[in-house]
Order: structure tokens, then C-alpha cells, then sequence
């Protein structure tokens, strides 16, 4: 999967582009527990029946002469995790600073490492992530990518989720050079290259890979900005998403408000964070259909965004996703950020929580809204729902076994409950991605060069900007 260093770090190979007959078996799993997050379907012990790359039945007792049979007596096989919203180029600088604020993290990673990224970087940054995704059951993942120093950077980036195998949803973002420019009040307008990414590279939405607009929005740019840069992601025919609710700033700029206000707000928009949005904020957000991101792990462990608003979005309405955000802060696996997310709620529950989640009665949710959450939720919110998040007849095979055997799983009384509370990538024992078998038997296909490649750029980058390693 992965390619060696040259002597010419800006080129990527792309010949690993759009080929999606690689490992594509006829595959039928047998008696395992189905936790299809398709309401018609529901839970039930049964058979899933994967060909050509599609989930082709689900029920009891099937059979195919001509399938490959995986036995899925004692696992649990559901829809592959989905992560609405990773920084996915900083997978080289994974677990850096868990006790990092949200301005240490700006200044070490955005400010003082993004300006020396160049390409060979994000591409190796991204393939990294995205092994480490696939590996605990992520199987898409919608890629923050605030990293587009140069047309030449969003190709490696996007060729590294070609070669991966993961599905993603690559998010065109601004660059990490002059970084300070480019947010809070910046009245820079999104990078045109997106319109060459539209045309010319990502220009198929049904493909594996596809294109959405990370945009910055009133929050972060100005209001005038921001509605161009709406504007030209809908000109496009782009899905969008936006940080917002970010700290004492987003609760004093009110983005979600300001685009109500200027009839901008839409369906087609995806909300990450949300921290400090207002509730009423919150009741539009849900009167327009827009969809929710929360990153509840990297909200708990970051001092200055807020809280996880997962219960105040489900009182106004809106039934959320979740993701990773950046693992330089938080691992990126979807099982802690699911255990994040319920433990904050248990501090609501404590009178613990933060001044904005101290409203009586707020509605609550459990280990099987978690699971939905990480999958069908993610998938709407990603605008993919129609392919992926439910192992619904029809759709791709993106779907994951997770073993229930194992003993830090067993007796495994409650499937969901077990695989929220005690779950990890260790338990994660197949994942495909549109009927490409990418982990088997617990053991990830590929790859390993990369994480030595990861180290490299690591060391190359911080030299690079005249930072010492840490001890």
C-alpha cells in the first residue's frame, strides 16, 4: 500500500487510482449477529451475502455455492464505522499532545508544523490515517483537509485515500501556510483549486472517493466571505461542512444564526463541533436539515472549544455523528470517541457539565444510539446514505466483524453495550470497503512501510521548523 521515499518528495505515484475490482470475492458470512442500522431489517442472528462489491441479502439461512464462507458465529457484524471529520494529513503526528489546549495545538501543529508540509508529507500524514482508521473498523472517513498549501498538496493527499482503500470523502479546505490568515476574521476567499479538483480529479460522486467543501463560514472568515465561498460550493454542487460553536469566539460570532439570518442555511451543510452554538442555534440548524458532527472525545480531553453538544442536539432534534477530529491530541479509533461522548453525558447526568448542558430534562441516549451514531448518522451526514452506513441489500459492503469472544468482550450480555464499553481495534477481525477484504482474521493487509514512513516525516518536519523532538 504503501510507496518508498524518493529523491523527488513532491511526486506521488498515482497509478493505485480509481480500480474497483481488486479484491472484490463473492463472500457469504454465516450466523453471525446483524446489527444492520436499517429499521426494516433491524437486529437478528443471520447471513450476509456480499457480491460484486454489494451487500446482495441479508436473512437467515442462506446459502451460495459459489461464495467464500467466513463464519460469524460469535461476532457482531454491522456497517463499517464512519468518521465525519478528520485532519487526516496529521497521521504522522499522532499522540503529540493529549494535554494540549486548543491554542497549543494551533500554534505546534497548524501554525508551526503546517506551513512545512509538502506533499510526500500529507500524502504519507493521510495514508497513515487512513490505515489506522481501517484497522479499528472505520471504513470512511470525511477528510478535514486544512492543508491545501498547493494543488500538488490535495492530489497526494487524495491519491494516498485512492491507495488506501478507504472510502472517503476528501473536504477541500485552506491552506496551513500563513495559517493565521486564513481564520478568524479572514477575508481571504476558499482557494479556486477547487474548482480543478471538481472538474478534473474528483468530478464522480458515486466513485469510492469523492469531493465535499470545508468551508470556514462567518465564524471564522467574514459574513461577506462566507457567502461566496457558499456560493461557489453550491455552484459546484458540493455538500459543505463548517466549524463552528468554537470556544468564547463562536459563542460571541453565532454562525449558525448569521447564516439563517442571511438565508443560507441549508440542508446540504454539515455542522462540526457546535460546542457553544447557541440552543436556539441548534432548533434552526434542525428546521433547515443540516446535519451534526461531534468530536467527543477531542472535546472532552481539549480545554477552549466547549462541550460535547450531542444531548442538545438530540433536544433540538438532531440526531448527530461523530468523529476523531486530530489524533496529535486523541487516538483515532471511533471506539473512544464513542466512550468519550457517553461519558460526558454521564456528567450531565452528575450535575456535572458544563454552564450550557445545565437545562432539565434533557434527553439522553445509550450504546446503541452510539452505534448508530458512528454509522448510519455518519453516512447522512457525509451525503452517502444512499451507499453506505446500513447493511441494507443494495448498498456497498462496507461493513465490519467484530469479535464478542474475545476476553475482554465476553459474556457480551448486551452486543451494543459490549462493543461501546469495552470494544477496540484488537476486536475488529474483518473490514470491508466495497467488498474489498482490507483486514482479515484481525490482521490489516498491507501498510507496514508506512508507519516507518510516518517516523520520517515526523523527524523531517520538526527539523524542518526548528522544533525539538519530544523526550
Amino acid at each position: 500500500m504503501s510507496h518508498g521515499q524518493t529523491d523527488q518528495p513532491n511526486q506521488i505515484d498515482q497509478t493505485d487510482q480509481p480500480n474497483e475490482a481488486r479484491n472484490k470475492d463473492r463472500i457469504l458470512i454465516k450466523g453471525a449477529y446483524l446489527m444492520t442500522q436499517d429499521e426494516e431489517l433491524g437486529t437478528l442472528v443471520g447471513d450476509v451475502l456480499v457480491a460484486d462489491g454489494r451487500i446482495t441479502e441479508v436473512g437467515r439461512d442462506l446459502s451460495d455455492d459459489r461464495a467464500r464462507i467466513i463464519d460469524g458465529t460469535g461476532n457482531a457484524v454491522l456497517p463499517g464505522f464512519i468518521d465525519t471529520h478528520r485532519h487526516n494529513w496529521q497521521g504522522a503526528l499522532r499522540n503529540l499532545g493529549p494535554a494540549w489546549t486548543y491554542q497549543e495545538y494551533r500554534n505546534q501543529v497548524q501554525i508551526g508544523l503546517g506551513q512545512h508540509f509538502d506533499p510526500r508529507d500529507v500524502h504519507t500524514g493521510n495514508l497513515a490515517a487512513d490505515l489506522m482508521s481501517l484497522d479499528s473498523g472505520v471504513t470512511t472517513v470525511r477528510d478535514e483537509s486544512h492543508i491545501s498549501n498547493s494543488p500538488e498538496h490535495s492530489d497526494a493527499a487524495i491519491a494516498a485515500h485512492w491507495e488506501s482503500g478507504i472510502r472517503a470523502v476528501f473536504d477541500h479546505g485552506w491552506p496551513s501556510t500563513e495559517a493565521e490568515q486564513w481564520q478568524f476574521g479572514s477575508d481571504r476567499t476558499h482557494p479556486e483549486d477547487i474548482r480543478r479538483i471538481r472538474n478534473e480529479v474528483l468530478s464522480d460522486d458515486s466513485a469510492r472517493v469523492t469531493l465535499n467543501a470545508m468551508l470556514r463560514g462567518p465564524e471564522l472568515s467574514t459574513a461577506d466571505v462566507a457567502e461566496r465561498d457558499i456560493r461557489l460550493a453550491r455552484e459546484l454542487d458540493l455538500r459543505i461542512s463548517m466549524h463552528v460553536g468554537l470556544g468564547e469566539w463562536g459563542a460571541k460570532q453565532q454562525a449558525v444564526r448569521q447564516l439563517e439570518e442571511s438565508g443560507l442555511l441549508a440542508s446540504d451543510m454539515t455542522f462540526i463541533h457546535l460546542c457553544t452554538s447557541t440552543d436556539e442555534e441548534l432548533r434552526m440548524l434542525a428546521a433547515r436539515g443540516a446535519t451534526a458532527s461531534v468530536a467527543g472525545a477531542l472535546e472532552v480531553f481539549m480545554p477552549g472549544l466547549g462541550q460535547p453538544a450531542t444531548n442538545r442536539l438530540l433536544a433540538a432534534g438532531v440526531r448527530p455523528s461523530l468523529s476523531v477530529d486530530t489524533e496529535t491530541i486523541v487516538s483515532g479509533d471511533m471506539f473512544g470517541v464513542m466512550r468519550a461522548t457517553l461519558a460526558y453525558q454521564q456528567l450531565i447526568l452528575a450535575g456535572a457539565a458544563g454552564p450550557m448542558d445545565r437545562v432539565p430534562g434533557l434527553p439522553t441516549f445509550d450504546a446503541a444510539d452510539l452505534l448508530s451514531f458512528a454509522t448510519i448518522e455518519g453516512a447522512r451526514a457525509a451525503g452517502i446514505d444512499d451507499r453506505t452506513g446500513s447493511l441494507t441489500p443494495g448498498k456497498a459492503a462496507d461493513l465490519v466483524m467484530i469479535r464478542l469472544d474475545h476476553a475482554n468482550m465476553l459474556p457480551a450480555t448486551d452486543a451494543a453495550a459490549t462493543i461501546v464499553a469495552g470494544g477496540h481495534a484488537g476486536n475488529v477481525d474483518l473490514v470491508m470497503v466495497a467488498g474489498d477484504v482490507l483486514k482479515e482474521n484481525g490482521v490489516l493487509k498491507g501498510g507496514d512501510a508506512v508507519f516507518d514512513e510516518a517516523a520520517a516525516s515526523r523527524d523531517r518536519l520538526f527539523h524542518a521548523a526548528g522544533m525539538p523532538l519530544p523526550a
